[in-house]
């Protein structure tokens, strides 16, 4: 295991214990379609991932601090989020075995393999 998967498995562990709900399954569609195909909204997801949220729906209080783990260096290509939107939505909304409580998913490692390592 590469040490970027590693790293990024060990996110995915901690955002498992965390007590923020999943975001709704029409906010998780919106949030996908947004990062794996429009250049705007990724620039601000990476800039302001507060704001890029609550464009999509997503809206996290202005008195709860800004989690670490929603702040990304280099999010995934499009190509890479809209591959595995079916992965990712399942993980976001809660469907999945470990709902995804923030969205450091998106970052570049590779996003199949830590989804399912959650």
């Amino acid at each position: 295991m590469n040490t970027q998967v590693s790293a990024s498995a060990d996110i995915v562990s901690a955002s498992v214990n965390c007590s923020k709900p999943p975001m709704p399954p029409n906010v998780a569609a919106a949030l996908l379609k947004a990062l794996g195909t429009d250049d705007d909204f990724r620039a601000l997801f990476k800039s302001d991932p507060r704001k890029a949220l609550n464009e999509v729906g997503y809206h996290l209080s202005p008195s709860v601090a800004m989690p670490l783990c929603m702040l990304v260096a280099e999010l995934a290509s499009k190509e890479d989020i809209q591959n595995a939107y079916s992965v990712l939505h399942a993980h976001l909304s809660g469907t999945a075995r470990a709902s995804m409580l923030v969205p450091h998913m998106f970052g570049a490692a590779p996003i199949i393999e830590m989804v399912r390592a959650a």
